[in-house]
């Protein structure tokens, strides 16, 4: 509930009394709820059509979780109010939405689709002490903004390119390689560059390198000059919405080689382009089919409450996200933002749907990858026997 200007006026005349100005969702942190708590939730709903997909995916997932723990009274007679702001792929609008939540004094801020947006108005959410939970990013450099600030998506930098590793000792024949991602993510340009790092290192030699942006429609010419190149295996790193253009493409200009590829397949994509993803292998922070933590209860509420689609990583970020948050709420018993802050940093073996996680000391959810692989239309899990055989 917020302070009433009433209440304001009743605090001037008893100041004497100790009445706080700040009122009681604001206080000491004395304990108790109010009756509504404001949760802003900045995410990139419109722009480059690959992000813009993925920040309503994340919206969504929030949204259930919302959903979710206001009905099952998770806070007592507490409810989450979203505050949903568009900020539209563009750094100028998530630093203004920032500004303006702020100034609102929402409770804590759930959100944030790309690393470089997120960068340019974090820094005002860990001046003015907000908790803060990243729901998607994949990049590094986001806790490091200060210890107000957590992530959810676990940093692929430090998940994809020890997967690479694995998976090119057990092919056994990766001489080569060639780099296909997308340049305007920040993320993919920096875990490209570790994964390139990592297979180099094993002796594998850069043969290519082209990129594209999420706007494109059409990069055969990009994967023509890749294939020229004659490689044993193909890196990319695109962001969801270009997945389909870049693997139907890939396909249909005839490259036989193997593909180490970027995570995060949805149904949808695998109805356009499975065949294409034949022999694929990767590693993801969250599996549709896995059984650890809450997923599978999440995946029954989103097909009972959620949109009429599967689910992707990014509504499961979203719906952790979120209950991470209202978990740090429960705990600290008030809306202090430094007491719920603590209170997030101090979660440990909490279910969620990428399995039982906490916070790490600098602030990143305990989250796990898993290595996966796609036959026959199908993500499989991945098998270092069986995988060195599958031909494209």
């Amino acid at each position: 509930m917020r302070k009433s200007r009433f209440g304001i006026i009743l605090c001037a005349g008893l100041l004497m009394a100790g009445c706080s100005t700040e009122g009681n969702d604001q206080g000491s942190g004395s304990g108790g709820l109010p009756a509504e708590i404001e949760i802003g939730v900045p995410l990139d709903l419109s722009g480059a059509v690959g992000v813009a997909s993925v920040g309503t995916s994340e919206r969504d997932g929030v949204r259930l979780a919302a959903k979710e723990i206001n009905d099952t009274g998770f806070l007592g007679a507490t409810k989450i109010k979203l505050v949903e702001v568009d900020t539209k792929a563009d750094k100028q609008e998530a630093v203004a939405a920032t500004l303006k939540m702020i100034g609102q004094d929402v409770d804590a801020i759930v959100g944030f689709t790309l690393t470089a947006s997120f960068l340019a108005a974090g820094g005002q959410l860990q001046q003015a002490g907000v908790p803060t939970m990243a729901v998607g990013l994949s990049a590094a450099g986001v806790t490091e903004v200060g210890d107000y600030i957590f992530r959810l998506y676990p940093d692929m930098a430090n998940v994809m390119p020890p997967a690479d590793k694995e998976f090119a000792e057990a092919f056994g024949d990766i001489k080569t390689a060639a780099y296909m991602y997308q340049s305007d993510s920040e993320a993919a340009k920096i875990v490209m560059s570790k994964r390139r790092a990592v297979l180099e290192g094993m002796g594998i030699k850069t043969v290519a390198e082209e990129t594209f942006v999420g706007t494109d429609t059409d990069v055969r010419a990009q994967l023509t000059k890749v294939k020229n190149a004659n490689p044993d295996a193909i890196v990319t790193m695109p962001l969801p919405g270009m997945i389909n253009p870049l693997y139907l493409q890939l396909d249909e200009i005839g490259f036989t080689g193997r593909v180490l590829a970027a995570p995060d397949y949805s149904d949808a994509n695998l109805q356009a382009a499975g065949k294409a993803m034949r022999c694929f292998v990767y590693v993801s922070a969250w599996n549709g089919a896995s059984t650890v933590g809450n997923n599978q209860h999440f995946l029954d509420y989103w097909k009972a409450n959620g949109e009429a689609r599967s689910a992707t990583v990014f509504e499961a970020a979203g719906y952790a996200s979120m209950w991470s948050v209202a978990h740090g709420f429960k705990t600290a018993n008030t809306t202090n933002k430094k007491a719920v802050r603590d209170a997030i940093a101090g979660l440990k073996d909490i279910d969620s749907p990428f399995g039982k996680i906490g916070f790490t000391e600098n602030r990143a959810a305990s989250v796990k990858g898993t290595k996966l692989q796609i036959l026959d239309s199908k993500i499989t899990i991945y098998d270092a026997k069986t995988a060195p055989g599958c031909k494209r």
